[in-house]
């Protein structure tokens, strides 16, 4: 069985990959995979960074504490997140998958690719 993953791409680069938890959050993530590809803004706030995408999707087992590596998906505004550091979110969200590699540094507005690969 394939596990699904996220690549999030800048200027043809990937800078993010991660590995999805589709065993633990099925819905959420069929959802995101549904998306396959979005062009978002990079929003840098310190401990994590947030790219809007375009997925209705509802709480599924929300936390609200992430380690550093975590990916979430906050349904209650459409936000793709990813943690810098451990760190407790403003609100709860659904924890989707974890970073495999170093995550690079991204400016504030910088626009990345998402791919949502089955």
């Amino acid at each position: 069985m394939r596990v699904p993953r996220l690549s999030i791409v800048h200027n043809g680069k990937e800078i993010i990959s991660a590995t999805l938890d589709a065993a633990n959050h099925p819905k959420t993530i069929n959802e995101l995979l549904r998306a396959n590809r979005v062009k978002a803004l990079t929003i840098n706030r310190g401990n994590y960074y947030m790219f809007r995408v375009p997925v209705r999707a509802g709480a599924e087992k929300p936390e609200a504490s992430f380690k550093e590596g975590d990916i979430a998906f906050d349904y209650m505004g459409g936000w793709l997140v990813v943690f810098l550091k451990n760190t407790t979110y403003p609100v709860k969200a659904n924890f989707i998958g974890r970073v495999e590699n170093r995550v690079a540094e991204l400016k504030p507005g910088t626009e990345a690719v998402i791919l949502f690969l089955p």
